[in-house]
């Protein structure tokens, strides 16, 4: 951490923690102008405000419990054996093919 101007400023590293993200996507948000940075000397700086206040911002993640999980992926199972899946109509088309060619050998 570094005062400057009597600001909290924090580098890439401690933002990165500080957001629980890489410090790859804190460098992203600085280039995409998400978040303000500023250069010192060779490293790039966040006021330590703005980073909170971005996160409080952002919408958590909905948490859902395993049972909720489990009856996501039977849904998900089901709606594949109706049909419902580009894989089922990529299958019924080969097996329509499959059954054409078969009935042009005969």
């Amino acid at each position: 951490m570094i005062i400057i101007d009597g600001v909290e400023m924090i580098d890439v590293r401690e933002a990165a923690e500080l957001m629980h993200r890489t410090p790859e996507t804190i460098r992203r948000w600085a280039w995409t102008h998400r978040v303000d940075a500023v250069k010192h000397g060779n490293k790039l700086l966040f006021r330590r405000d703005d980073l909170l206040r971005l996160g409080r911002s952002e919408e958590a993640p909905a948490t859902r419990s395993l049972a909720e999980w489990a009856e996501i992926v039977r849904a998900g199972q089901t709606r594949a054996v109706t049909g419902g899946s580009s894989r089922d109509l990529v299958l019924e088309d080969r097996r329509g093919r499959e059954e054409s060619a078969a009935g042009a050998g005969r």
